[in-house]
């Protein structure tokens, strides 16, 4: 058995992560899943607002990245895709740009930019409610 997990986070578009980690913690439309190595498979739908973190990835010890939609998927080899609608890391969240989409979001009453806003701000560390 591993004592790594590979995870990859993908979107339609690109490849927006991918490497080894000791943890990965998602939210789900089930609640948050967390999945160590030697976690059993599972197939989950990711919640539109899911912030996904990858604990002990080698290069900087933590990866966070704002996902929307989609799905988690554990294979029994020690291998995590999160396979999003769209998905940003936190690095590349455009804080501002968010903060007026939430505001924009909000007044509007789009539920789905809402979900959007809050889970770039969450996954760039923001406090959002």
């Amino acid at each position: 058995m591993s004592k790594k997990l590979f995870v990859e986070i993908v979107s339609p578009e690109r490849e927006v992560w991918a490497g080894e980690g000791d943890m990965v913690i998602a939210k789900t439309v089930d609640g948050e899943i967390g999945v160590q190595p030697g976690h059993l498979p599972v197939l989950a739908l990711l919640a539109q607002d899911a912030v996904v973190r990858v604990l002990g990835a080698r290069e900087t010890g933590e990866v966070r990245a704002a996902a929307h939609g989609g799905f988690v998927s554990v294979t029994g080899e020690g291998r995590v895709s999160i396979l999003a609608e769209t998905a940003e890391l936190a690095e590349d969240v455009d804080v501002d740009r968010a903060r007026a989409a939430l505001s924009s979001a909000t007044e509007e009453g789009d539920t789905d930019a809402l979900s959007r806003a809050r889970s770039r701000l969450r996954a760039a560390g923001e406090d959002v409610a």
